[in-house]
């Protein structure tokens, strides 16, 4: 099985690596009269309009942001909470919708309530669920965001199909006892416009930010959600008639959680009998010259899929069976100090020698050093930006660079990630700080699970974390940098070619997780891509054997930016098409 022969994903990774000579020696150039539009519109089908008088989510932020006993790690318990028709117009709107439309001479911009790697938004959302009301029924559908509507791509009860791609016991019960599932997939050429072959890195960054806010909302409603990556992805895009070549699906995310009976049905053996083939819907093209084909994000989806239910269940039980310590620093030593003695035993259990220094200084957290928000989750994703501009002559306290990382890498709800094994992250997370009060600036590893800061190298000048994010000198002007690594050798070994989106989707949630916290203690954040081999090498040894997800730089900005608003934008289908056109 091709998932299995993991050359493909670390081929992949090496051919779309940034360097000095890749950048200097690109041709590649952005054709604005041919930039695609940021909406998937439909000519033909019907639409469900969504409620514009929905509330927004008023749980703490940084409780939203940790909170993640949502997560169904447990078998579905029957609930009494139902989902109405508000409900899912609040979970829409705060992970996907639009809470900015900002007008220049050159063009409208409709940004959303998550980042988009250059605002290009490639990710699609669709809601597969049972009757919430008479009026919207049981059915699959696309969520858009300039109607904010719903669009029915099928009518009927799915879930039952649903449930059949991803038939782990567990999360076969977890979407049939989920009143709604949200599936999220990539419009390739929408980001590979500008990003070309390493868009499909995108993918699952431009995801992980809306999962991020996703998840946020949905703990502040109470609403259990997961993430469920292990599925027949064929079986997926069929249900959600995804062109082939155009569109792929990405992540299955089940909400409210044992609100539904939990139906004996085991259903169809055949789940190609289940989800009938149709025709692919009409839509508006994308560009209007059309899209250049980019053979490598193509070959390294289809070389991570899953493409029966047998595969999805081995798939899911290679997890329960590692031994693998994605942490390195997991240890029961004091959080505060560690004697020499002690350094030199991990230093030799991670197979480096003591001479080489990997720590030279551990900085330890207290408990309580995390400090809450005064603003509510909702308030944070309105607020939420892209920071321009970082105020060189401002710092930040080390109590906040700590809350962020601390809320961020709580963990992820996600199937892989579960508490029969001892894989509960494939995510490190380094840093560079800059401008910290209380902390000397150097680089740093974040010890998550001793709560403590590990100083890898002194005096890392500001020009070191621009250089490293292509030589921006708004990386320089941060605060911190942030760099979220894994050993991708190690992820693909347990877990294939799809541990390759295992691991750039929980570093995307991470990041999503670090733009709120990060906004819920009035800084701002930005993520951004880097010179992955540099970045690797100035973290040595300590992260000599990783490799970098995604980079974020956070600092207060330089200016004050206008916080977004409840903006259920009701662009016409008419208008649509003229948009396009």
């Amino acid at each position: 099985m091709n998932n299995k022969e993991i050359q493909h994903a670390l081929d992949y990774h090496e051919a779309t690596k940034h360097s000095e000579v890749s950048i200097m020696t690109s041709r590649h150039y952005l054709d604005y009269d041919n930039r695609p539009m940021p909406f998937k519109t439909y000519l033909e089908q019907p639409r469900y309009p969504l409620t514009n008088n929905f509330p927004s989510p008023n749980l703490e932020s940084i409780t939203s942001i940790v909170d993640v006993k949502q997560s169904a790690n447990s078998s579905p318990t029957q609930s009494e909470k139902s989902v109405s028709v508000m409900d899912i117009s609040e979970i829409l709107f705060f992970a996907a919708g639009i809470t900015r439309v900002l007008r220049y001479s050159y063009g409208t911009y409709f940004m959303r309530a998550a980042s988009a790697t250059g605002a290009l938004y490639p990710i699609e959302s669709y809601v597969v669920c049972g009757d919430i009301t008479p009026d919207l029924k049981a059915g699959v559908y696309h969520f858009g965001p300039a109607e904010f509507s719903l669009t029915q791509l099928r009518s009927g009860d799915y879930r039952h199909a649903l449930a059949s791609t991803a038939l782990a016991e567990r999360e076969y019960d977890t979407i049939l006892t989920s009143p709604l599932s949200i599936i999220f997939s990539s419009f390739a050429w929408r980001n590979a416009w500008k990003y070309q072959a390493r868009s499909y890195r995108h993918w699952f960054w431009d995801c992980g930010v809306i999962v991020a806010n996703l998840l946020a909302t949905t703990a502040s409603m109470k609403l259990p959600t997961k993430l469920i990556m292990g599925y027949v992805d064929d079986m997926v895009d069929r249900l959600l008639c995804l062109e082939t070549l155009k569109e792929a699906s990405i992540v299955i995310a089940p909400i409210g959680i044992g609100s539904c009976p939990k139906s004996d049905s085991k259903g169809n053996n055949n789940i190609q009998k289940e989800i009938a083939e149709l025709p692919i819907p009409k839509i508006v093209p994308l560009s209007q010259r059309g899209e250049i084909d980019y053979p490598d994000i193509w070959n390294m989806n289809q070389n991570s899929k899953l493409f029966d239910r047998e595969e999805v269940e081995s798939w899911i039980d290679i997890q329960k069976n590692s031994t693998l310590d994605y942490q390195q620093a997991k240890t029961k030593h004091n959080r505060s100090s560690i004697s020499k003695q002690q350094l030199e035993q991990r230093n030799q259990n991670l197979g480096i020698e003591n001479n080489a220094e990997p720590i030279l200084d551990r900085k330890g957290m207290s408990k309580d050093m995390g400090t809450p928000s005064t603003m509510t989750i909702g308030e944070v994703i309105l607020r939420r930006g892209s920071t321009r501009r970082f105020d060189t002559h401002s710092s930040i306290p080390l109590s906040t660079l700590y809350s962020i990382l601390d809320s961020s890498t709580r963990g992820v709800p996600m199937d892989v990630f579960t508490n029969e094994g001892l894989m509960s992250s494939v995510i490190d997370t380094y840093f560079i700080a800059n401008n910290v009060v209380g902390l000397e600036p150097g680089a740093y590893f974040f010890n998550r699970n001793l709560k403590a800061f590990d100083l890898l190298k002194r005096n890392a000048s500001r020009q070191i974390s621009g250089y490293l994010c292509l030589g921006q000198s708004l990386f320089s002007d941060a605060s911190a940098v942030i760099f979220l690594m894994a050993d991708l050798h190690k992820v693909l070994d347990d877990l294939g070619n799809r541990g390759y989106r295992v691991a750039q989707l929980e570093a995307g949630i991470i990041a999503g997780k670090i733009y709120l916290s990060s906004y819920a203690h009035s800084i701002g954040a930005s993520g951004t891509t880097f010179f992955d081999d540099a970045v690797t090498e100035f973290l040595a040894p300590h992260a000599a054997n990783k490799s970098t997800m995604i980079a974020m730089g956070v600092g207060v900005p330089g200016y004050k930016a206008r916080p977004g608003t409840v903006l259920p934008v009701r662009l016409t289908r008419e208008e649509l098409v003229n948009l396009h056109t």
